[in-house]
């Protein structure tokens, strides 16, 4: 724009008019450039605390009175000094100065805006991938918390089965190698399918099943469609654990023990129910419980929830999986 607005008169004159702007507006990125190093080297505006707001002033008035400088040499080289020969040359070269003192202040805070943003991007993004590191270690821990207590449980039915049947222990103990390479497989990602949950569940009762022959009445009834579900390793075979220790185990006479999975709208209800009350598991520490819950609000959420209820002689744990199993991470 200023070197269209020097577009008037002859073309001479408007030439080496317009070669000055073009000369000042580049030695104007070149100060600017020079400026931005300096404040970087300095760390004036880059850095945490307040900035020296005297010695960024006296830096704008240094510029401007370079680039006014510059202004004026270029007009003695190329216009002859017709700006200095002017009677108004005085009150011109100070209102030029405060002009550029006004662009070079407002390059400087924008500038500074600008790195406080990328300042406070990248704080964002450092706090995230710490959220991110705490929650795989969290989910690390309660891994770690969760695959000792089902075998320590897995062992001590199998030990009973020695004494009973060789045989029959000799395949209970297949079934712990297969549950051991499911619990291995499920170590190395935060989620697995549902289907791979259902298959350690039917292995885990058939072991169990050795234990407590016809005591255990199990069921296991997955709706169609949701077998690639996705959820937390163990986090179903915790649940089912829990409802034979402290249903079957219980029980002195048969004790039935369902195993669902249904779709509610976008969510996807997981239910395991033992025939018993809570009271009669009042010295448990809930562990598998509490284990399940924190998983599911780490994985997905605070749409995810595990809870337990009793209900008309059933006790009752459900786990609400939200919008399909969508993991938050």
């Amino acid at each position: 724009m200023s070197v269209l607005a020097s577009g008037q008169g002859a073309l001479e004159p408007m030439l080496r008019m317009s070669a000055v702007k073009v000369l000042v507006m580049i030695n104007g990125l070149f100060l600017s450039h020079c400026w931005r190093i300096f404040l970087r080297r300095r760390g004036w505006i880059d850095r945490n605390g307040a900035a020296p707001v005297p010695h960024i002033v006296l830096g704008v008035v240094v510029l401007s009175v370079l680039q006014v400088a510059f202004l004026v040499c270029a007009d003695v080289l190329i216009r002859d000094g017709i700006l200095i020969d002017d009677e108004d040359a005085p009150a011109v070269i100070i209102g030029l100065s405060v002009l550029w003192s006004a662009v070079f202040l407002m390059w400087t805070l924008m500038y500074a805006v600008v790195l406080s943003r990328r300042r406070a991007l990248r704080f964002e993004l450092e706090k995230l991938e710490l959220e991110v590191s705490v929650k795989d270690a969290e989910l690390r821990a309660l891994q770690a918390q969760v695959n000792p207590h089902f075998f320590f449980n897995s062992l001590n039915s199998i030990r009973a089965l020695i004494y009973q049947d060789h045989n029959t222990a000799a395949q209970a103990i297949s079934q712990l190698a297969s549950l051991m390479r499911h619990s291995l497989r499920s170590g190395q990602a935060p989620t697995v399918r549902l289907a791979d949950e259902v298959a350690a569940v039917h292995a885990y009762l058939a072991i169990e099943r050795y234990r407590f022959e016809e005591r255990l009445q199990a069921e296991v009834d997955i709706a169609p469609g949701l077998y690639d579900e996705m959820l937390p390793p163990m986090a179903l075979q915790t649940l089912v654990e829990n409802a034979v220790k402290h249903g079957v185990e219980l029980a002195l006479g048969p004790c039935r023990l369902n195993v669902t999975a249904r779709r509610r709208g976008q969510q996807v209800i997981l239910t395991v129910a033992n025939e018993g009350s809570l009271q009669e598991a009042s010295a448990s520490t809930k562990l598998g419980l509490a284990n399940t819950s924190k998983r599911l609000a780490l994985l997905f959420g605070p749409g995810a929830s595990c809870t337990l209820s009793e209900e008309d002689g059933w006790v009752v744990a459900q786990v609400v999986l939200p919008q399909g199993s969508s993991c938050a991470r």
